[in-house]
């Protein structure tokens, strides 16, 4: 009875010291190095997106998302309604937004430029990993 009480203890602080190193806190904060970070997604045929985001206090203050011509010209966002493309002008802002209040690059993409969002999300991960060291 005293090995079975022994065994079933020691299986127990095993347990727990396994699945506390086993865990991970999503919700830690990352200390960022403050300063402005630049970064871009993929390059494709017909152009890629791009980031810059600002570190202040550690964290992210403000994040610029672009979507770029294959020939490296920022895109005339009046061109990008919703009407025959989607509309980029609010879904880089509604991006960024919800990239500053989550304090991450993985947020949800926009269902209507799923492309676009993902790049978008390449870029800004560039850019924190560049504050990260």
């Amino acid at each position: 009875m005293k090995k079975t009480r022994l065994y079933l203890t020691l299986l127990i602080v095993i347990l727990a010291v396994v699945l506390t190193a086993c865990s991970s806190d999503s919700s830690e904060d990352v200390a960022y190095k403050d300063g402005t970070y630049y970064g871009e997604s993929e390059h494709r045929e017909h152009g890629y997106e791009a980031a810059e985001v600002t570190i202040e206090d550690g964290k992210i203050a403000n994040i610029v998302l672009k979507r770029m011509t294959a020939d490296g010209e920022e895109v005339n966002y009046d061109e990008w309604t919703g009407d025959d493309r989607p509309n980029l002008k609010q879904i880089r802002e509604d991006l960024a937004k919800a990239m500053i209040e989550k304090q991450s690059y993985d947020v949800d993409a926009i269902a209507t430029a799923t492309q676009s969002c993902e790049g978008w999300k390449d870029a800004v991960k560039e850019a924190l990993d560049q504050a990260r060291q």
